[in-house]
């Protein structure tokens, strides 16, 4: 790919050079000016840089290899990179024909280094400058050379952006070799800024004719040498340059301290000078004389000097100041004063009356303001005001605070908490708190603030604002609900569903076991439970701490979700759960889980609880009616499918269940869906949720899951969407967040890999993500069908929402991943794997070399695709790369061949290669003989690939596991890999939905993402 470099040298030229591939940078070619010609036509003025055949040799440090070649600066860092001298050929640009190349580069798309891109970033910014009219002319030098030249006015903010842009300069323009040491990035932005305001101001003022001034004196040798740019001598006759140098710093910086800036000042009406101290004990500071609404507040303009913010002065006290400083530049305060008004009154429209003509009241005692126009200038008025560069000053005694709620739990009877026989249906007593900021309130001091029914009260010597809605709301839910006793899910209803909550929650408080659950530490805090008899199997103690967190949450009759990781023993826990109650005869456990893993379940209740009394439900001859139900009672553990849930919902729910416990609960997120329905349908004691991924990619996926646990936990759907699902997920607020996390705490057991107390049992996990570039061929196929897509919305010229065009967007986004695979998956042809014995694709190419390097060093892997065409087309290459079978498991693999393949895959002398659809293989199985997890395709969501990941990475395993995620360069994958990453943050935030969020966008930012960059074909 074309890169044009670029570098400011020391003598003030723009030096470019360009880098392409196979080849040592330097000056462009004819074929780097076609190039550039096609995917920039705009950038003549640099095409025709490039095109000069003069050239120069600057002697620069640059990355290079160990074999002393400049490294590419497009790619992966390299750790063996180090910086050695260069003599660089470069095409060097002065004066008005470097501002021409910059001034375009700015301008539009160019394939420009971010050097270049930077030094243009801050030729816009002098070219800004000199449109205002904040340049000014300056000497510049010392010794025996100065140079008369025009640069930006040094006030303030050109202060701020020059640090802000310096800041962010590329490593590279350092790179000049120089006896004075490395460019400091102050120095080329002052001396980039100096040439282009120059050259603009000089073209603007050619014609302009200076007054007549001795001749030989100095500032007319400044004046001429702004016209001429020609250097000055600073010693020799008349003309005193090095006096007059520091005469015009001088005047410079005058022109930023000098003056006053306005201020709006609000007086509150009658001030305190002391807080009564009865006030001190919580009593309201609120009587019928002080009503906010009865007041009168004033508004006052002052002046503030530049050189002394800490002064605040009235007009007549200004006036003073500028008269004792005597000054022939000082600012008129009036004029001052007035246009700063005018300003306000811009910025902030109710002002123009308020101050309008009114200048001298003002500036004295002030102008009245009623409590609603105090009220809309601070909430509206002040962020617009402070946009506009004046300051709104409120008195010292004034806050904004919101209003908040805390709540306190405990039992209702002393110690029934640890009494076997406590029951979800047991009452605890509860206690709602107020409170205004950090200060708690009673409902009668709410009543007395709402009875002022004004947005801001004085209270306990300050004036507040607040919601005055939300006081009486406030007051209200206390006189309600205030306190009073009620079951557990009840309590942590009312804060789930947020009925009635007129504030945010900020703490939830209580004892023993009780704030245990509340707090999420039962599992850490409750005296663990020994291994129980009949348990073939030493449990971990995160495990143990998981069954004893089982056990006391079936106690309480409360439902859980066991949320462990991937391969972290959820099932084993469960089954220990099993074995523990098993001589309490509780009664039969049904378990409802993908087909995929009916056949390890089985094997695993049979390997680790050998006396457990197993029945699996299913296929043709299955147990219905009255059958079901006496085999059931005479069972301990009950497997069965989502999809026979559905069918046999009427016969299971007849049964007196125990427990009905949920494998990959991800299942039931939809819960409109028939399987959710049904599953909610059978009746049990207690219910349980097994998932390693309780959100998936929306909040709603925790609120269905836990709906099934726990009923009314959360709320309806709508409820929940308008109380957390909108604010967090969209809106990214942190408070309804907290509150979720309390609600969900006490029924959500997580524990991740990276945990302390698990990590030590797990081996390490390295994940990266390999870039593939295309063959020719399939970066045709792609353009044409980004082509063929942007021609079909064009036609359709539907809106982002409208359906067909979502369905043209999908499935264009599904040929797109296609021929990023192999072109033979597009086709759909049956041509070969390989042409002529070259690879058609670059992701094959990459399996091949992981692959076989594996099985070189003795180990396996697993290669993961969303297409099962894709499997099929892999499976004879793969076989006949490595010389043995390679099995595929995919959704249409039987129940015995797919354990079959499970099982031969675990022998020694088994496959060494296995290959899965990512539906039919990510969840259930252990396949921890391989320690190489490829994804060929990515599935768009990070949660559904880390299932499939952890079918290695699990407990069992021994090795380090490698996982190598493709991703084809320059093409829609590559750039939806940022979003993979982004919202992983979803799933952690709080214990992303696939590619619908892509039909979303508009044209430009669809063809954006889709298009074929110029990085995807490799050589």
């Amino acid at each position: 790919m074309l890169l044009v470099h670029g570098l400011w040298t020391r003598g003030q030229r723009l030096a470019l050079w360009v880098e392409a591939p196979r080849r040592r940078p330097g000056p462009a070619r004819a074929a780097d000016l076609a190039e550039l010609a096609r995917t920039a036509p705009r950038a003549d003025a640099l095409a025709r840089a490039l095109g000069s055949p003069a050239t120069a040799t600057l002697p620069v440090l640059l990355p290079c290899t160990p074999a002393g070649r400049p490294a590419a600066s497009a790619g992966r860092p390299r750790a063996d990179l180090r910086l050695l001298p260069v003599d660089l050929a470069v095409v060097e640009l002065r004066g008005a024909r470097a501002v021409e190349v910059l001034t375009e580069v700015a301008a539009g798309p160019a394939p420009v280094s971010d050097g270049l891109r930077w030094l243009a970033h801050v030729a816009a910014g002098a070219r800004r400058a000199v449109d205002a009219g904040h340049v000014v002319p300056d000497l510049h030098g010392g010794g025996d050379r100065f140079t008369a030249r025009w640069v930006p006015l040094p006030d303030r903010s050109f202060g701020r952006w020059r640090t802000a842009v310096a800041a962010a300069c590329p490593p590279v323009l350092r790179a000049e070799r120089s006896p004075g040491g490395p460019a400091q990035a102050l120095d080329l932005l002052d001396d980039v800024c100096a040439v282009v305001v120059d050259v603009l101001v000089a073209d603007r003022t050619r014609d302009v004719v200076p007054h007549d001034l001795p001749e030989g004196a100095a500032l007319r040798d400044w004046l001429l040498g702004l016209r001429t740019g020609e250097p000055l001598p600073g010693t020799g006759g008349a003309g005193n340059l090095p006096a007059l140098a520091r005469r015009v710093r001088e005047w410079q910086r005058s022109g930023d301290d000098a003056g006053y800036d306005v201020l709006l000042r609000v007086v509150e009406p009658d001030p305190r000078e002391d807080v009564p101290a009865e006030l001190a004990d919580g009593h309201l500071d609120t009587t019928a004389e002080d009503d906010p609404a009865d007041l009168t507040w004033r508004l006052q303009a002052r002046l503030r000097p530049r050189d002394d913010p800490s002064l605040v002065l009235t007009l007549d006290e200004a006036r003073a100041d500028a008269g004792a400083a005597s000054r022939a530049d000082a600012e008129d305060p009036l004029l001052v004063l007035l246009t700063g008004t005018a300003r306000a009154g811009s910025a902030h429209p109710p002002l123009k009356r308020l101050l309008g003509g009114r200048t001298d009241a003002a500036a004295g005692a002030g102008v009245d303001l009623s409590i609603e126009e105090l009220l809309d200038l601070v909430e509206d008025g002040g962020p617009r005001l402070a946009a506009a560069g004046i300051a709104l000053q409120l008195p010292r005694h004034w806050t904004r605070k919101a209003l908040s709620f805390s709540l306190t739990a405990s039992a209702a009877q002393p110690g029934a908490i640890t009494d076997p026989r406590t029951r979800q249906a047991d009452l605890l007593d509860f206690r709602w708190q107020a409170a205004l900021g950090d200060s708690p309130v009673t409902e009668a001091e709410l009543l007395a603030l709402a009875a002022s029914k004004s947005s801001l009260v004085r209270f306990r010597g300050e004036w507040v604002q607040v919601d005055a809605e939300a006081l009486r709301r406030s007051a209200a839910f206390l006189r309600r609900r205030g306190n009073g006793r009620a079951t557990l899910v009840d309590v942590l209803a009312a804060l789930g569903a947020g009925r009635d909550l007129p504030g945010p929650v900020t703490s939830v408080d209580a004892r023993g076991v009780l704030g245990d659950l509340l707090s999420g530490d039962a599992a850490q805090r409750l005296p663990e439970l020994p291994d129980p008899p009949g348990l073939r199997a030493q449990l971990r103690p995160y495990q143990r701490r998981g069954l004893t967190w089982l056990a006391t949450m079936s106690r309480w009759r409360l439902g859980a979700v066991l949320a462990d990781d991937m391969g972290l023993g959820k099932t084993l826990q469960l089954l220990a759960l099993l074995a523990h109650e098993r001589d309490q005869e509780p009664g039969p456990t049904l378990l409802v889980c993908p087909m995929s893993v009916v056949g390890n379940w089985a094997a695993e209740a049979a390997r680790f609880v050998p006396g457990l009394r197993v029945h699996v439900h299913h296929g043709p001859g299955r147990a219905r009616g009255e059958d079901l139900v006496a085999l059931a009672a005479g069972c301990d553990l009950v497997l069965t499918t989502y999809g026979l849930v559905v069918r046999d919902v009427t016969d299971l729910a007849a049964v007196a269940w125990h427990r009905v416990a949920l494998d990959e609960a991800q299942h039931v997120k939809n819960a409109g869906t028939r399987q959710a329905r049904a599953v909610r349908a059978i009746g049990a004691a207690h219910r349980v949720a097994l998932t390693g991924t309780p959100v998936e990619n929306r909040l709603e996926d925790l609120r269905a899951i836990l709906d099934t646990t726990n009923p009314g936990l959360l709320g309806s759907a709508a409820s929940f969407r308008d109380a957390f699902a909108v604010p967090i997920e969209k809106l990214g607020q942190e408070e309804p967040a907290r509150r979720l996390a309390v609600v969900t705490r006490p029924f959500v057991l997580r524990r991740v890999k990276t945990d302390p107390a698990v990590a030590g049992d797990l081996p390490e996990k390295i994940e990266m993500t390999v870039r593939a570039n295309l063959t020719p061929e399939q970066a045709a196929l792609y353009r044409r069908t980004v082509d063929d897509l942007t021609e079909r919305l064009a036609r359709t010229g539907e809106d982002p929402g409208g359906m067909s065009r979502r369905g043209l967007v999908l499935a264009a986004l599904t040929r797109l991943k296609q021929i990023c695979n192999h072109p033979a998956h597009f086709l759909g042809d049956s041509s070969g794997v390989l042409h002529r014995g070259r690879h058609r694709s670059g992701k094959l190419e990459l399996l091949d070399d992981v692959v076989a390097a594996a099985r070189q060093d003795g180990e396996k892997v697993l290669c993961f695709t969303q297409f099962a065409e894709f499997g099929h087309l892999l499976v004879p290459h793969l076989s006949d790369l490595t010389g043995e079978p390679v099995p595929f498991l995919h959704g249409g693999v039987p129940r015995r061949a797919r354990d079959a393949m499970v099982a031969g895959f675990a022998e020694d002398d088994g496959p060494g290669v296995l290959l899965l659809s990512l539906r039919a293989g990510g969840t259930g199985l252990n396949l921890t003989a391989a320690n190489h997890v490829v994804h060929l395709d990515r599935w768009w969501n990070p949660a559904v690939e880390d299932q499939a990941t952890d079918r290695a990475f699990r407990i069992g395993q021994h090795r380090q596991v490698q996982v190598r995620k493709f991703v084809s360069a320059g093409t829609v994958e590559e750039r939806v890999d940022d979003v993979i990453t982004r919202k992983r943050g979803l799933a952690e935030s709080v214990v992303g939905s696939g590619e619908g969020w892509i039909t979303e966008l508009d044209a430009d930012a669809l063809h954006d993402l889709v298009r074929l960059g110029d990085d995807a074909v490799g050589e």
